[in-house]
């Protein structure tokens, strides 16, 4: 045989007012009430420490964002003066290896002088 579906509730077992509740029913009524207020309580809570958080997240994340501009700006500084340091220094031991060069050059020329003067 089926099984009979559940009988809908009356207004008298749902607490609308009617003067001879049943004072189970009323304790029940009052208990659940009081449970979901205080799970309305938690989730009101949940919500606010979750908000504190992204709040918390975004404020990290624009700190970040802004160290790591802060640092490639200086690293794009050092790498610029870095660039130039080694320039310059090309530049010097190119100068430096012409000088060289031409002390070469005229010492060799002195030594076949003397060469052959002798």
């Amino acid at each position: 045989p089926a099984p009979t579906p559940p009988s809908r509730p009356s207004a008298r077992g749902l607490g609308f007012g009617m003067a001879d509740e049943d004072p189970t029913e009323k304790f029940s009524l009052e208990l659940e009430t009081k449970q979901l207020g205080e799970l309305q309580e938690s989730r009101d809570e949940l919500l606010s420490r979750v908000s504190h958080l992204k709040r918390d997240l975004q404020d990290w994340r624009f700190k970040l964002d802004t160290q790591v501009k802060s640092y490639r700006s200086e690293l794009g500084d050092l790498r610029k003066t870095l660039n130039n340091e080694v320039t310059s220094l090309r530049d010097e031991f190119a100068d430096l290896r012409n000088t060289l060069k031409q002390q070469l050059e005229a010492t060799a020329e002195m030594a076949a002088e003397e060469a052959e003067e002798e």
